[in-house]
């Protein structure tokens, strides 16, 4: 299976005689004109690359002001990939010095950039910006690794994490750092209460529980409950039946998955939606915990 390239990158605004305009650049290796991004570095969060990548290639210093999704195609190598971006103010002047990555940085209205824009995806993440909208995520996470269930005598749904897993809860706050969260919903499973609580805290969210989510829960009542989350966007954490059962029938469904398949403790799929409907799945692996 082809490895996801992910990346992040941003679409910077700032006002100019009264117009917001936005920055595009002309990458020459390309004959391209687009939104400044790059790949991520190994350690870095997206927010990070964003901000980085978008200072690489147009001298400016930004701020983030609200995550924009993300969007998907297929790179030169004929790769997936997964590009996410923000809506990012320019702060200070222009430092723009032109080089062999990019020659060229121009201030555009929303209608001048979706004229010069050579992609169709960047075009619609401009339309979206546009309408200020964007699709509600959810997010699937497998609980973090728990103490074995053969040395464990008492009921399997309180078997907690193990040393290990604990890390690896304390480190999806890293993961989801970014990421736009509302709820934050958990089977009952004290594993997987543990796994999502560190995320929880650091967001100010309760963890609600659903036996939809639940080990051996039945398939329909776990897509009803995805469903019933459409508008917001929500960390479901559940077990590894219940999670790989869900995304292939998304797949099924018409859902592509980008990148590999895997459904490793501590791991996240990303459910994106369009018109409340699952249309890509990418796989998250477990935050290295060293």
């Amino acid at each position: 299976m082809t490895d996801l390239v992910r990346a992040a990158g941003g679409l910077v605004v700032r006002t100019i005689d009264g117009v917001r305009v936005l920055a595009l650049v002309h990458r020459p290796r390309y004959d391209d004109w687009t939104f400044p991004k790059g790949k991520l570095l190994a350690g870095e969060t997206d927010e990070e690359t964003a901000l980085r990548e978008v200072a690489e290639e147009t001298g400016l210093r930004c701020a983030l002001v609200r995550d924009l999704g993300t969007v998907h195609y297929r790179d030169q190598d004929d790769r997936p990939k997964l590009v996410r971006y923000w809506v990012m103010e320019a702060m200070g002047e222009d430092v723009f010095v032109p080089n062999t990555e990019v020659d060229e940085l121009r201030w555009l209205s929303e209608a001048e950039a979706s004229g010069l824009l050579s992609y169709d995806h960047d075009r619609d993440l401009l339309a979206g910006f546009a309408r200020g909208e964007g699709d509600a995520t959810a997010y699937l996470v497998r609980h973090a690794r728990a103490g074995s269930r053969d040395k464990w005598h008492r009921d399997d749904a309180l078997r907690p994490l193990s040393k290990a897993g604990r890390r690896q809860a304390e480190a999806l706050v890293t993961t989801f750092r970014g990421f736009e969260v509302a709820r934050i919903v958990s089977s009952p499973s004290v594993r997987c209460v543990q796994t999502v609580r560190p995320l929880a805290l650091d967001r100010g969210l309760p963890v609600e529980t659903a036996d939809a989510l639940a080990e051996g829960a039945d398939l329909g009542d776990a897509m009803a409950l995805l469903a019933e989350l459409t508008p917001t966007p929500t960390v479901l954490c559940s077990h590894g039946d219940v999670i790989p059962a869900l995304v292939l029938h998304l797949v099924d469904r018409g859902a592509t998955i980008l990148g590999e398949r895997d459904w490793k403790k501590g791991s996240t799929w990303m459910l994106e939606r369009e018109d409340g409907r699952v249309v890509r799945a990418s796989y998250l692996p477990p935050p290295d915990i060293g």
